[in-house]
């Protein structure tokens, strides 16, 4: 009984002594999940990125107006093992469904959840079907991942973005676009 008193008596100063202690918890739960080796790092050059937004944004919107649409693809008869960069089929058509052709520029995979994974490659035309290009990314881990083009033709400027969820296939060991 003496203990309920006395708990009763000082609640306040347990109050405010237990709202202190959670906070100062809080912040060494923050710095070690920050300082640990394998938490992802910030995105690098992400001053620089945030100068130019205006211009970026400028580029996106015109590509918008343009109209075009734009198709990735992880080609199902092509084989691939874990660890290997794998092909990624863009294809590009204006707003009537003609192949857009003569695009040069690059392929951005992107890993929303672990920016270690972010890779480039650079787009080729593919000879046998206008207005398809090719390159080679690794994306071994299933997932949600976001690819962008940024490519260009006789000054113009092209960009687009789009997130995909690509699944992993168990029997095969490869992953792939539902």
């Amino acid at each position: 009984m003496k203990i309920f008193r006395l708990v009763s008596e000082y609640r306040w100063p347990i109050y405010v002594g237990a709202l202190l202690s959670m906070s100062v918890i809080a912040s060494g739960i923050l710095v070690w999940v920050a300082t640990r080796p394998d938490s992802p790092r910030p995105i690098k050059g992400y001053y620089e990125a945030a100068k130019a937004w205006d211009a970026d944004e400028a580029v996106e919107d015109a590509s918008r107006q343009l109209g075009w649409t734009v198709r990735y693809e992880l080609p199902s008869g092509v084989p691939h093992f874990p660890g290997m960069p794998r092909p990624v089929d863009v294809r590009v058509a204006d707003r009537d469904g003609k192949a857009i052709t003569g695009l040069s520029g690059r392929l951005f995979a992107l890993r929303p959840s672990d920016t270690r994974l972010n890779q480039t490659g650079d787009l080729v035309e593919l000879p046998q079907e206008a207005g398809s290009y090719r390159t080679l990314v690794r994306i071994d881990e299933a997932g949600s991942w976001e690819l962008r083009i940024d490519v260009k033709r006789d000054g113009l400027r092209f960009v687009h973005a789009a997130r995909l969820a690509v699944a992993a296939d168990q029997s095969a060991g490869e992953a792939r676009v539902p």
